[in-house]
């Protein structure tokens, strides 16, 4: 019998260390390493792609299960497969599907033809004790952030950096409707052609 400890044969991957964050990692890309998608996460991936490029597609899904079953972690792969095509966080997505469908797949396909080239707005927010208006503003801020990052930014942005301060200063007076208005206006800017028109 061997008193060589079992750590020195076998480690978790790094992503098991601690669960998923979608706040917290949506710019990690080393978050997605080690993701695999299973079968249903296949078929979600590929239901919203494909939704992408059909304008009257349905565009609301909900994911339920259990604690621990995956929902967050294939959020985050989502989030990281709709960066800009420029960015690490994308290619390693891209690299991850490819090895899952294989690069002649219907499904592979689908992938490499609905996803714009620029990416899209992420918007990301878990829910918290507040107004939902300001969790939706808080996440419209930090999304047209990672989206704009290296561009010319808006003008809206100004006024989502403007919530932001409030939302940190517990002054925010940010309401449905401005959040509701702000959505198009940034679905607009981002000159997206997946979206209908506002």
């Amino acid at each position: 019998m061997t008193k060589t400890a079992l750590s020195n044969y076998f480690s978790p991957h790094r992503r098991y260390y601690r669960s998923v964050n979608l706040e917290r990692d949506i710019a990690k890309s080393d978050a997605i390493q080690g993701y695999v998608l299973t079968e249903r996460a296949s078929e979600a991936l590929i239901r919203i792609v494909s939704a992408f490029g059909n304008p009257d597609a349905h565009r609301a899904w909900t994911m339920t299960g259990v604690y621990g079953t995956g929902k967050s972690a294939f959020a985050h792969y989502l989030t990281a497969l709709c960066t800009p095509e420029e960015n690490s966080l994308r290619r390693a997505a891209l690299k991850i599907a490819k090895g899952t469908f294989g690069h002649d797949s219907g499904e592979w396909q689908a992938i490499a033809d609905n996803l714009p080239d620029s990416g899209l707005l992420r918007a990301v927010a878990t829910g918290q004790r507040e107004p939902l208006s300001w969790t939706i503003a808080r996440a419209l801020s930090r999304g047209a952030d990672l989206h704009w990052q290296r561009k010319r930014k808006p003008k809206l942005c100004k006024q989502l950096t403007d919530w932001e301060i409030e939302l940190a200063r517990g002054t925010a007076q940010i309401t449905n409707q401005q959040v509701l208005t702000a959505i198009p206006q940034l679905i607009v800017s981002s000159k997206l052609k997946i979206f209908p028109k506002f």
